[in-house]
C-alpha cells in the first residue's frame, strides 16, 4: 500500500446507489509475491486524505518522503516514527503497524463475509486471513441477539429425520422392491445390499 502510484487511485463522483463511494483504489501487488490484484472502493474521508497527498507528491507515488515529495516514501520511515512514538508513550508491546491490520480485518468481519475480507486482505488463502481475524466477545453476543431477532416463517416443516445424516432413509418393503426391479431402476446386487442392511 504505501508504494501505491498515482495511476491507481481514481477519484469519482458518488454512486447513485451509495452516497459514500467516492473512486476506487487499484492494488497491483502486496508485500507477498501471491498477494491478489484487487479493487477497493474510497469513500468521502479517505478520497479528502488522498487527495491532499497527490496533490503533495512530486512523483509518481501517493505516499512521498516526509523531506522530499518528490521521492516515494521510504520501506523504514513508518516504522522509525513508531519507534519514537514508543519512547514517548507506553504500547502493548504488539502494538505495531502490523497490529492495523488486525484489528481492521477484525472490525471489518462483523459486517462481510470471510471470502470478501480475503479478497480485501489480498490473501492467497482463506486460512491466511482466518489468523487475521480474533473474534470478539461482544460479537458474538451481537450475532446471537441478531439471530434470535430473525423474522421466522410460518408453517415451518419440521425435520423429521438427523439433519447429521439426511441421506440415510427407511428400508423399502418387498412390494417397492418388486416395483423398482420391474422397473428396471435397481440391479440385484444392489437390491442385495438393501436387503442385508438393518434396520
Amino acid at each position: 500500500m504505501l508504494k501505491l502510484m498515482k495511476g491507481c487511485v481514481r477519484f469519482g463522483p458518488a454512486h447513485q446507489g451509495n452516497g459514500k463511494n467516492s473512486g476506487e483504489l487499484t492494488i497491483k501487488r502486496g508485500l507477498k509475491r501471491r498477494a491478489r490484484k484487487r479493487k477497493l472502493v474510497i469513500d468521502r474521508e479517505m478520497k479528502a486524505v488522498l487527495e491532499q497527498l497527490v496533490k503533495q507528491s512530486n512523483c509518481e507515488y501517493v505516499f512521498t518522503s516526509p523531506q522530499d515529495p518528490a521521492k516515494p516514501l521510504g520501506p523504514w520511515v513508518l516504522e522509525e516514527q513508531m519507534a519514537q512514538l514508543r519512547k514517548k508513550i507506553k504500547t502493548h508491546a504488539d502494538a505495531g503497524l502490523h497490529a492495523l491490520r488486525h484489528t481492521f480485518l477484525t472490525e471489518a468481519g462483523e459486517y462481510t463475509d470471510p471470502f470478501t475480507l480475503q479478497y480485501v486482505a489480498g490473501h492467497d488463502n482463506i486460512k491466511t486471513t482466518m489468523r487475521y481475524v480474533h473474534p470478539r466477545e461482544e460479537a458474538v453476543e451481537k450475532l446471537f441477539a441478531r439471530l434470535g431477532n430473525l423474522e421466522r416463517p410460518e408453517g415451518r416443516v419440521e425435520c423429521k429425520r438427523s439433519v447429521q445424516n439426511p441421506v440415510q432413509s427407511e428400508i423399502p418393503s418387498d412390494t417397492d422392491f418388486a416395483k423398482l426391479l420391474n422397473a428396471g431402476n435397481l440391479q440385484a446386487a444392489e437390491v442385495v445390499e438393501l436387503a442385508d442392511t438393518p434396520s
